[in-house]
């Protein structure tokens, strides 16, 4: 093959690509001073440095960047149809011009002066491999393989050369769009985690309690219940079934007081406690209730009852209505703890008596 990469560069075997003559008298584009003209200015970050070597194959060029290390102009790929970043086309021209003014300046030795008027780079469209970009995609540079042609006097006036040459103006919002997208990508899965993490850390057993509490809490939110205007509640509904003298037995199991909000003791051992009566069948809607007692005070008329209690044991019973509409009353004991922190559910437990 005429381009050879390996691992400390690419080379440009004879006799596919001839070097070029620097001087009408002699010598080489790859030859020492040549290559000290044109690489001491900006033209050194486009064009490699050049080692001519030889081997069992022949002679050859290799073109390089680091030595002894994976080159990246041996893993370059060519040109073809990308453009390159409108920003290193703007300083290859500048470097060429700069170069080209060199010509100028005193002191110059005819021969150098000669050489720089003279200086060619490969013509794009008959040369299109030795036009290389090299680097990954977010860190693309151009790469000329220079001082070399396939086809004889096939090369152009750098000048030419250049201007054949096309910019790719979205490179750098391309590079930025993807970057951002790549992140956006990283930063997904961590807010997922952030999000869930109190959950993931809860146990089976914790997140199922977790779930009561929250079921709870919204039937208990004024925000999320119809008013009672537009929804008023059946006095009726549900009632149990009532023994002639006696209340029904099964009542502790069909309906019973349960504990719906508490507040810390404060320091006086007083408790904020709201109390409902439910059913197993549907124990989040709460049970008509006639009266309230609690601690031998009557509380008539509310279906929730809402009274501060003292550190200890109270008794509370709740009056509610069977399907014949007989008062039966349930009772339960509500015990205020003030040595711990209340939360929901809280040390305010409710038991049947």
């Amino acid at each position: 093959m005429p381009l050879e990469p390996v691992s400390h560069g690419l080379l440009a075997r004879a006799p596919e690509y001839e070097p070029l003559r620097a001087f009408s008298q002699g010598g080489r584009y790859w030859d020492r001073v040549p290559q000290q003209l044109i690489r001491t200015g900006g033209l050194a970050e486009f064009l490699p440095p050049v080692e001519t070597e030889e081997d069992d194959r022949g002679k050859y060029g290799r073109f390089f960047r680091t030595p002894g290390k994976a080159d990246p102009v041996g893993r370059s790929r060519p040109l073809g149809r990308r453009g390159i970043p409108r920003d290193q086309l703007l300083r290859l021209r500048q470097a060429l011009e700069q170069f080209k003014q060199q010509a100028g300046l005193p002191g110059v030795q005819p021969q150098n002066r000669e050489f720089i008027e003279r200086f060619q780079l490969p013509d794009l469209g008959s040369h299109p491999e030795l036009y290389r970009l090299a680097g990954p995609w977010w860190n693309r540079h151009l790469e000329i393989l220079w001082g070399c042609e396939r086809t004889r006097d096939s090369s152009l006036p750098a000048a030419v050369a250049a201007s054949k040459l096309r910019g790719d103006p979205w490179y750098h919002l391309r590079r930025l769009l993807t970057a951002l997208l790549l992140l956006l990508l990283l930063l997904l899965p961590l807010w997922w985690l952030a999000s869930n993490w109190d959950r993931l850390r809860k146990s089976p057993e914790q997140a199922t309690d977790q779930r009561a509490t929250d079921n709870t809490n919204a039937a208990n939110n004024p925000a999320l219940r119809k008013s009672p205007a537009a929804n008023p509640k059946p006095k009726t509904a549900p009632r149990l079934p009532a023994r002639p003298g006696a209340p029904d037995p099964k009542a502790a199991v069909a309906c019973q007081i349960v504990l719906v909000n508490q507040s810390q003791p404060d320091a006086d051992g007083n408790a904020e406690v709201t109390l409902e009566v439910r059913t197993s069948t549907k124990p989040v809607h709460p049970v008509p209730v006639e009266s309230w007692h609690a601690d031998e005070l009557d509380i008539p008329s509310q279906d929730r009852l809402h009274s501060t209690l003292k550190t200890g044991d109270h008794t509370v019973k709740a009056v509610i209505l069977d399907d014949d509409g007989k008062p039966v009353t349930l009772s339960a004991v509500v015990t205020v703890v003030s040595s711990k922190t209340i939360t929901t559910p809280g040390k305010v437990s409710v038991r049947k008596k």
